[in-house]
């Protein structure tokens, strides 16, 4: 196993779309807002390949280059969002058929919404989402994709800024993360009791400025 990190090409969106399933499986806000269908699929896809042209959006992967299969190469993904991307919009697309809009609108507008107001216009460079095949996690892709983002951010002296679960939380601040807000979405009476969860938490942590990563 040999694992290495390069930009996302658009022959990898495939591959991305598929990883972003499988990760978030199990992810309540994802199996509501984006159920399993063609329409979501095909959401993602589109919207992978629209953000690839924004300079403001750095895509990266890490593949596993002993792997004789080149469409399940890559293992993992993240986007960044360097400290110059402008203030996302607090308009909210139409999300794909068959999934709770209203739920999407409430859970990502308050992403939106809150990251702007923890923030306060300081520059700082933003995770906006990383994606490991579940077979693949905890071996070290996410790590890679992680410290590029921070040492860029180290690099300008900016912050760092991601939303996290619960259970992800540890492992960012482990890299110095301190979560400053919450945001709790009630579940009860969604999904047609396939959920098990009551509630949904997302945590919001930010990473100081520190010296330049060795």
């Amino acid at each position: 196993m040999s694992l290495e990190l390069r930009p996302v090409k658009l022959d990898d969106v495939a591959s991305l779309t598929e990883i972003y399933f499988a990760a978030f499986s199990i992810d309540a806000i994802s199996l509501l807002a984006f159920p399993r269908n063609t329409a979501s699929y095909n959401w993602w896809y589109d919207s992978i390949v629209d953000e690839l042209a924004d300079a403001h959006s750095h895509w990266l992967c890490v593949y596993d280059n002993s792997s004789a299969d080149a469409s399940k190469s890559v293992v993992a993904f993240a986007k960044w969002n360097d400290a110059d991307t402008p203030p996302q919009s607090s308009e909210m697309p139409p999300w794909p058929e068959g999934g709770d809009h209203e739920l999407a609108n409430h859970f990502f507008g308050s992403l939106v919404k809150r990251h702007e107001e923890i923030m306060k216009g300081r520059k700082h460079w933003y995770l906006e989402i990383l994606a490991t095949r579940p077979e693949w996690q905890g071996k070290g892709a996410g790590g890679k994709l992680l410290r590029w983002g921070l040492a860029k951010a180290d690099e300008e002296g900016t912050e760092t800024y991601l939303e996290a679960s619960p259970d992800g939380k540890p492992i960012y601040e482990h890299l110095g993360f301190k979560e400053v807000d919450r945001l709790v979405v009630p579940l009860e009476g969604k999904g047609d009791g396939v959920l098990s969860e009551k509630e949904f938490v997302e945590c919001f942590m930010v990473r100081g400025i520190t010296e330049k990563m060795k």
